[in-house]
């Protein structure tokens, strides 16, 4: 970022710790949702090897 006098020292201090909290959320979310998929694929998994068990 250009040094042009928009912002005080404090205020990019502040900025940059917005960006660090947000980048945070966002990679705790796609983590979260991630393993919700993992999870889901496992449930099906067990699911039809459940189903296929009973048929035979």
């Amino acid at each position: 970022m250009a040094d042009d006098g928009w912002y005080e020292d404090g205020d990019m201090v502040r900025e940059a710790a917005r960006a660090r909290r947000v980048a945070w959320l966002g990679m705790s979310l796609v983590t979260c949702l991630f393993g919700a998929v993992v999870l889901a694929v496992a449930a099906l998994v067990l699911f039809f090897a459940l189903a296929l068990t009973v048929m035979d």
